[in-house]
């Protein structure tokens, strides 16, 4: 019996060869992605949703932190004022089941939102070929983000306590070669070389990257003009 995660473990350290066997129908490749990444993504968002309520509670407490003070460039008493009026947390007891609806539905946009951006990320690079569309896409980003789950399951390491602050960098650096091996995979399902497909997993982090930069730019401009 072939120990669990074993053959995710030999794809990623082999992506070349990794996506070699015929092209899956795309429901088998759905289902076998959901089973895999829906258990492991609710219990990483179990254990993430339990330690935001306590920080939350503890923010409430203490006030804005030092550098948000800072960075935002707002009247400290405005900020204090804010943090003091903040509602209470719900508990953990009212939140948790909802997590058994929204982890499903987080996952299934995780994939239609890189099966989108990758894909337009490969079709500026020129690695569209012949008649494989965005239906190919959606199977090779299920194949490989069930490959990729074995990142969550090693990044809930990253909660142990010391154990998490020593592997906070091999963590960081796991996350992001598995944003690239997404690449392996739109390269092999559609026939192009291998750098166009990491390529446009590129092309996708940049895009997102400058939508995340505008948000934070117009956040900090709202603060700054905040009474």
């Amino acid at each position: 019996m072939e120990v669990p995660f074993a053959a995710s473990a030999r794809a990623l350290m082999r992506p070349a060869t990794a996506f070699t066997e015929p092209l899956p129908p795309l429901g088998r490749a759905l289902v076998r992605m959901l089973a895999v990444w829906v258990p492991l993504a609710l219990v990483d968002a179990l254990i993430m949703v339990w330690r935001a309520l306590q920080a939350y509670g503890q923010l409430r407490q203490s006030g804005p932190p030092d550098w948000l003070e800072r960075l935002s460039g707002a009247d400290p008493e405005v900020l204090w004022e804010v943090f003091r009026t903040l509602p209470a947390p719900p508990t953990f007891g009212r939140i948790w089941p909802w997590l058994l609806l929204i982890v499903p539905i987080g996952v299934l946009g995780t994939w239609i939102h890189h099966a989108v951006w990758d894909h337009t990320g490969l079709w500026l690079l020129g690695g569209l070929k012949g008649r494989r569309g965005f239906r190919t896409t959606l199977v090779a980003e299920a194949e490989v983000l069930r490959i990729a789950a074995l990142g969550t399951l090693i990044g809930l390491l990253g909660f142990v306590p010391i154990l998490g602050t020593v592997l906070s960098l091999p963590l960081m650096l796991l996350a992001g070669y598995l944003w690239l091996f997404r690449g392996f995979a739109l390269a092999a399902r559609h026939g192009c070389e291998p750098w166009r497909g990491v390529g446009a997993t590129v092309v996708h982090a940049v895009l997102l990257g400058t939508c995340a930069l505008g948000l934070a730019v117009m956040v900090l401009m709202l603060l700054r003009t905040a009474p």
